[in-house]
């Protein structure tokens, strides 16, 4: 049996558009604390991960079937089918988990899957490191928030009233890119933002919901970063 473990944790990690160090930090979450070598180092197979490690990397990119993603080797009732397929499959039991009658009452969940950290650092106080030089605490994330999230966020000051308030805090998913009249955290020369993105294929702006504040044109000479998607 073929095991592929450092070209499959790279290739994964590509996949979901991260970089190693946006891993090992993610890792911290769950108690490990190892350097960005150190992923560089599994990937290309100079060491390997612990088991409690590679069953985390494993969370952290969405894999539910590792023996046929690290072998190739085909068990099981998605047998047969591509990545396309599985992903598909994987979806169609998201959504009948949603319905009530169909889930087993006699599973506990597993409240720690419902933590995230909240960083300390406000959203318009932030600079470009924000998420790995912050310190966090750890929170739970209400039961409305239903969405995939990654971590939370407290807003200072009134630029997004009436939707979102000074001191509220909100949930992120974490992402590369949001499209035009969504609201996300952004990075702009050093500044942490929570605006709306509106863009028309000539310029593109954050803009405030409260009206007494100004657009802010995004200039390509200052360095533009989407962090993430507000969904609550």
């Amino acid at each position: 049996m073929n095991v592929f473990i450092g070209d499959t944790l790279a290739s994964l990690r590509k996949s979901k558009n991260l970089m190693q160090k946006d891993i090992a930090l993610k890792l911290t979450e769950y108690g490990f604390y190892v350097k960005q070598k150190t992923i560089y180092n599994w990937e290309k197979e100079y060491c390997q991960p612990s088991i409690e490690q590679f069953l985390a990397l494993c969370d952290i990119y969405g894999v539910d079937d590792i023996l046929w993603r690290f072998t190739g080797k085909h068990k099981g009732i998605l047998a047969g089918l591509n990545q396309e397929g599985r992903e598909l499959a994987k979806k169609q039991v998201e959504l009948i988990f949603q319905i009530d009658r169909y889930k087993d009452d006699s599973i506990e969940v597993n409240e720690s899957h419902r933590m995230y950290r909240l960083y300390d650092t406000p959203v318009s106080a932030g600079t470009g490191n924000f998420l790995e030089d912050s310190s966090f605490q750890m929170i739970k994330a209400p039961e409305y928030v239903q969405d995939p999230i990654s971590f939370a966020l407290k807003v200072s000051g009134d630029s997004m009233l009436p939707q979102i308030q000074d001191g509220q805090v909100i949930w992120i998913r974490e992402q590369v890119s949001v499209n035009s009249g969504e609201i996300g955290i952004f990075i702009y020369s050093g500044d942490v933002y929570c605006k709306e993105l509106y863009t028309d294929g000539f310029k593109a702006v954050m803009k405030s919901l409260n009206p007494e504040y100004e657009d802010i044109e995004i200039k390509e000479d200052f360095g533009f970063k989407t962090i993430g998607k507000v969904i609550s």
